[in-house]
Formats: structure tokens, C-alpha cells, sequence
């Protein structure tokens, strides 16, 4: 961690995830209307929504780097796995180049 307490890139399995901890700080900051930034370099983060997972992500617009899928409540974020609209059911053939 950072003087800050934000998780810097190597705490995490990938160096491009932003950890839950973190996502929640960014999302409580974004939520009160503050501009949230990208705890590697600084740079803008977008929101990325999946509606019909109800279900959010915040990605870096300069580094790529992101955050887990999360819902989020009164309480804080839930981490979620990927969203389900973005993953192919399993019986779905991809066309052949």
C-alpha cells in the first residue's frame, strides 16, 4: 500500500486488477460526485456499466488498468465474477476466422 492506503498494482494476482479495497474507496469517492482517479498513474477512471447485470467496473482510460465487477449497495460493493453478458454461454461456437 501506498502512503495513501491505496493497494498499489503488485498486491493483486494480475498487476492490472484494482482490488476490491481500493474499488470500494474509489466508488464511495465517485458516488459523493468527487473525480476519481487511477491509483497506478493518475489517470481519469471511467465507469463501465452492464446493465443487465447490474453490474459495475472502473477502468483506467490511460493504463487499462480495472477493477473486478462489483454491485453496488448502502453498504459498500459486492465483488462479482464476470459479467454474465460479456462471457458466451458454453455451448456458443465461435466462428472461424
Amino acid at each position: 500500500m501506498d502512503a495513501d492506503g491505496n493497494d498499489l498494482p503488485g498486491d493483486e494476482d494480475s498487476p492490472n486488477v484494482i482490488s476490491a479495497a481500493t474499488a470500494s474507496r474509489l466508488w464511495d469517492k465517485f458516488r459523493e460526485g468527487a473525480g476519481v482517479t487511477c491509483p497506478r498513474d493518475d489517470g481519469p477512471l471511467a465507469v463501465a456499466v452492464d446493465g443487465a447485470a447490474k453490474a459495475y467496473r472502473l477502468v483506467c482510460t490511460s493504463c487499462g488498468m480495472a477493477s473486478p465487477w462489483f454491485g453496488s449497495s448502502v453498504t459498500g460493493i459486492a465483488v462479482r465474477g464476470p459479467s454474465p453478458t460479456l462471457v458466451p454461454p458454453p455451448d456458443v461456437q465461435r466462428e472461424s476466422d
